[in-house]
């Protein structure tokens, strides 16, 4: 497991950043790859908070929910007092709902290409099937950027040993501002049943 890897046990729901695993704080500059949901507003506000010099990264790739996910990431990062920038990747095929396949390194890489000696972060947890949530995905990217950058870029995670709920219950303990959040996969209204939509409501979040 990379040393940059900032995975929080189950039984942990404070801060789940290490200090001891972390670049030196020449270097703690994170882009947080700000979907509009909550998990990232959760992780754009712990960096945050752990001293981190944060900025927002919001990337339009077709998907449904574009409109109301920028609305929501721009708002978030206002309510933070971030800078926020997006991009735009255009020729997708992206499904109405559910996986993308290869999303997440998609933003990865634009991410990483955008903001070149700067750390990424981004808001995966566990509890998914996807391939592109678990830490051997993490490791795989994390190798990448030691490659490119001897060390001192990581791919920053702390959200990645927790499952929903407890993401949902350390987002309440942090005061993230749900109602500024967006969640629904399947467009920029919330459609109440998608799997986003589900969480939302089993954890009396609402829409």
């Amino acid at each position: 497991m990379s040393r940059f890897y900032l995975g929080v046990p189950p039984s942990r729901m404070t801060c789940p950043c290490d200090h001891s695993c972390m670049p030196s704080l020449d270097h703690r500059r994170c882009c947080v790859l700000l979907s509009g949901g909550i998990d990232s507003a959760l992780v754009a506000l712990l960096l945050q908070r752990e001293g981190w010099a944060v900025r927002a990264f919001w990337v339009d790739y077709g998907q449904p929910a574009a409109v109301a996910e920028r609305r929501a990431s721009r708002a978030i990062a206002g309510r933070f007092e971030l800078e926020w920038q997006e991009r735009s990747v255009s020729g997708l095929m992206v499904p109405p709902e559910g996986e993308v396949p290869g999303r997440n390194d998609l933003l990865v890489a634009v991410a990483h290409a955008s903001a070149l000696s700067t750390s990424i972060a981004i808001g995966i947890h566990a509890g998914t099937p996807y391939p592109d949530c678990s830490r051997e995905w993490i490791s795989a990217w994390q190798t990448v950027l030691d490659v490119q950058h001897g060390g001192v870029v990581a791919l920053l995670a702390p959200l990645a040993e927790l499952q929903k709920p407890q993401v949902l219950a350390l987002a309440r303990q942090h005061l993230v501002p749900f109602g500024l959040t967006h969640s629904c996969e399947r467009g920029s209204v919330p459609c109440g049943s998608c799997l986003s939509c589900r969480d939302r409501d089993a954890a009396g979040v609402g829409t």
